[in-house]
């Protein structure tokens, strides 16, 4: 618990910051006072002044903007992500959590409970937790499968978004809202990790992005703005899911789980369960081609071995 701030404490700095300047005044005049009567005393002083004053303008309204604003704009570059250190940051964040992955290592079984429990922590705070992750049934987590392979990138995906959903369920309802998970069908522009006003971002290359050059920067500067900007603009873009929507598709009573492909819902499900009111299609009636993509699809997002019966949804 935080102590409560006694009354006129938060201007305790301007306080002592006015004491200084008296001091200082005072100082400078029981220096200057015996000297008053030297020749020339009265020039050199208003040279003295007037050479101060230009010194000050020039630090105030030139210096520390330029210096502000190259620190503001700073990129700190590292080799590799560590999320040890990023767990750290969540573990004292004040305002706010973005994620932006393909997956992210952070939900792996080497920094699962070190994340939970920070969040849990900052959740407490009333930190807002934003994470984006790609759908791994989608033409891009296959692409970047195949960049990363031999790794699994399908299988880890599909192992954040199971991750996540345990977690968000296990959330007392106070903390659901601060706490959203959205699924993406377009992958990612970069990697993005921001906590408050630091922010990581890195490129993709053929290996995993933890593994690559990262670039710190300051979320209130340039570069942090423009990185930030893309997040949110996606964020709020047409055709995300909630974790609820991404796994489950409501149909009639049922709540099934579902694939999309070329714009059509393919459920698992024998015809029989279905509510009379919904027409379908049996996968058997398509191309064989049509047949192996949509069971790609659905084990790429729920896991091989789960597709009994396929059908698909002519009116969902």
């Amino acid at each position: 618990m935080r102590r409560p701030r006694l009354p006129g404490s938060r201007y305790w700095l301007s306080y002592l910051y006015a004491g200084i300047g008296i001091l200082l005044l005072l100082g400078s005049f029981l220096t200057l006072y015996p000297l008053r009567h030297t020749e020339g005393f009265g020039t050199e002083l208003r040279i003295n002044i007037g050479a101060n004053l230009f010194d000050l303008v020039l630090a105030v309204l030139v210096l520390q903007p330029l210096v502000l604003s190259l620190n503001r704009n700073a990129v700190r570059w590292r080799t590799r992500l560590d999320y040890r250190d990023v767990i750290r940051r969540i573990d004292s964040a004040t305002d706010r959590v973005d994620i932006w992955k393909h997956w992210t290592g952070l939900l792996e079984t080497e920094h699962l409970d070190g994340f939970r429990a920070a969040v849990m922590a900052a959740l407490d705070r009333g930190v807002h937790f934003r994470i984006m992750l790609t759908d791994p049934s989608c033409p891009d987590a296959a692409e970047r499968a195949r960049q990363v392979a031999p790794t699994d990138a399908i299988a880890l995906m599909r192992l954040n978004i199971e991750q996540l959903d345990a977690f968000l369920r296990s959330l007392p309802g106070r903390h659901r809202e601060r706490f959203q998970v959205r699924i993406s069908q377009i992958g990612p522009a970069h990697a993005f990790y921001r906590v408050d006003n630091w922010l990581s971002y890195g490129l993709f290359r053929d290996r995993r992005v933890s593994e690559n050059h990262q670039r710190e920067v300051r979320v209130r500067g340039d570069v942090g703005g423009l990185a930030l900007e893309a997040f949110t603009t996606r964020w709020g873009a047409a055709g995300l899911l909630d974790l609820a929507d991404h796994y489950r598709l409501r149909v009639g009573e049922l709540t099934l789980r579902y694939v999309l492909h070329e714009g059509e819902h393919w459920v698992d499900i024998d015809e029989s369960e279905l509510p009379r009111e919904v027409a379908t299609t049996t996968l058997a009636d398509v191309s064989p081609e049509t047949r192996k993509s949509v069971l790609a699809l659905y084990s790429a997002k729920y896991g091989p071995g789960r597709h009994a019966v396929l059908l698909r949804l002519a009116a969902a």
